[in-house]
């Protein structure tokens, strides 16, 4: 219980709360980017929130400066100094990944229709060096230029010791901000091929061979791209500072990093101050569910939490699924509550050689259920409610492509979009895109097949 002399500080129960409504928020981002197979940003996550445990335990811990009553922290603070130096090198190199990640998915001279198992073991190898194994090298490392055990701060906990050498600059500090700065090189990266395919965007994205929409994307780089303008000033001044503080650097031993005293715990009052790295794990959470929380995909798993908890009894919007909730999941039993005509466009494109060839078929289509072919009868009339200036969703026509009607099919089937490229090489080049095209033969085959519904009354 803490003495008059030793009063309670705000800040050790403001920080361990807004770290816990941190790790709240960071939740469902997380499950949506696990959901994805986005390992670096589910890395990024994580990493943020072991971060934010860390503040709670630390401030639940040590939250007065009565450091007569503390405990010494042995085997907590060993664990949390291991992991706090692996979080210094992890974060940016997730930010890395993920920038990386994206400009590849912008990349149209080297995208293929299908990634080669070497080009998948890089990306991968890419992810674990600077997700897992440059992390766990910084924590072995460690050991190196550690010149105290730890340090205990009120309120803030466990803190790293350094040898003022300049080993520990080569070892330890100087990493964070080279990754940092390689991250900064793929930020620009994108933001160019961003600008230099706009118009283009959303075809890129559909053709990519990633769970990407435009949504998805912008807010995955708006997120990263954020952060990383925070982190860059931060490491900086974090260099600066160290080398104006421990210069003249003394000459590296062994025996001076590891005295006899080296167990020695020193605990160090802060009279309610809090440094100011532990705020950026609690920033984060907010950042998260900015960018991830507040989506669509979100929402969608906040619905379905609630009703696995059970309110739906008390709150019938929760158990009545919406049109959008219906299609997405490709539910038969709203299908099965409609009737609707059904109506039918297919259009093929033919690129040769820079050449469009458009055809476009309303004969004959095949019978799925009967397995013969048929044929459409076309319409003479078409009735007020469905003439094209009433017409919310009609296709709008193209000087390349003819949207033709087919009616009274006998099966509803989904919407199918294909995409195919063909030529002497597995990769497409950039001349899908509108750019010059390439010497070599080329052809690219696209067909669209959609349908709508309409309801009969």
């Amino acid at each position: 219980m803490a003495s008059t002399a030793t009063p309670l500080y705000p800040l050790a129960i403001v920080l361990p709360v807004l770290s816990f409504v941190s790790i709240l928020l960071s939740i469902v981002p997380l499950a949506l980017h696990w959901k994805n197979r986005n390992f670096p940003a589910s890395s990024l996550i994580c990493w943020y929130l072991i971060l934010n445990l860390f503040n709670i335990i630390n401030a639940l811990l040590w939250p007065t400066d009565d450091v007569e009553s503390w405990w010494d922290g042995n085997g907590l603070c060993d664990v949390e100094g291991k992991i706090m130096i692996a979080s210094y090198i992890a974060i940016p190199g997730a930010l890395v990944c993920i920038f990386r990640n994206l400009a590849i998915v912008l990349d149209t001279r080297r995208a293929a229709l299908v990634p080669t198992k070497s080009q998948r073991l890089w990306s991968r190898g890419m992810v674990l060096l600077f997700c897992i194994i440059a992390p766990g090298i910084a924590m072995i490392t460690q050991y190196i230029y550690q010149g105290r055990r730890y340090f205990l701060f009120a309120i803030a906990g466990c803190m790293n010791g350094y040898d003022e050498s300049w080993l520990t600059l080569v070892l330890a500090q100087i990493w964070p901000l080279i990754i940092c700065f390689i991250a900064g090189y793929y930020c620009v990266l994108v933001l160019h091929r961003l600008g230099k395919y706009r118009s283009q965007f959303g075809d890129i994205l559909q053709a990519a061979n990633s769970n990407l929409t435009k949504s998805r994307f912008m807010r995955l780089f708006l997120l990263a791209f954020t952060m990383l303008l925070a982190i860059i000033p931060v490491q900086t001044y974090v260099v600066a500072t160290n080398i104006a503080h421990t210069l003249p650097w003394h000459p590296y031993s062994w025996s001076v990093v590891h005295p006899p005293n080296w167990n020695q715990i020193y605990k160090v009052p802060m009279e309610g101050n809090v440094f100011y790295d532990r705020w950026i794990p609690v920033s984060s959470g907010f950042m998260f569910f900015i960018f991830f929380g507040s989506g669509r995909d979100s929402f969608k798993m906040y619905r379905a939490t609630l009703r696995f908890l059970g309110f739906g009894r008390f709150f019938t919007s929760l158990s009545s699924s919406t049109a959008t909730d219906s299609t997405a999941t490709g539910s038969t039993s709203s299908r099965a509550k409609l009737l609707f005509h059904k109506k039918w466009s297919s259009t093929t494109r033919t690129h040769v050689n820079d050449s469009v060839v458009s055809t476009s078929s309303a004969r004959d289509y095949h019978d799925l259920e009967k397995g013969t072919a048929s044929r459409a009868k076309p319409s003479t009339w078409t009735p007020w409610y469905r003439r094209p200036w009433l017409s919310l969703n009609r296709p709008s026509s193209s000087s390349q492509e003819r949207m033709v009607c087919l009616q009274n099919l006998p099966e509803a089937t989904n919407t199918v979009s294909t995409n195919a490229w063909a030529g002497t090489t597995q990769s497409r080049g950039s001349s899908d895109l509108g750019n010059t095209p390439i010497a070599e033969d080329h052809i690219r085959v696209k067909q669209v097949i959609s349908q709508e519904s309409e309801l009969n009354v």
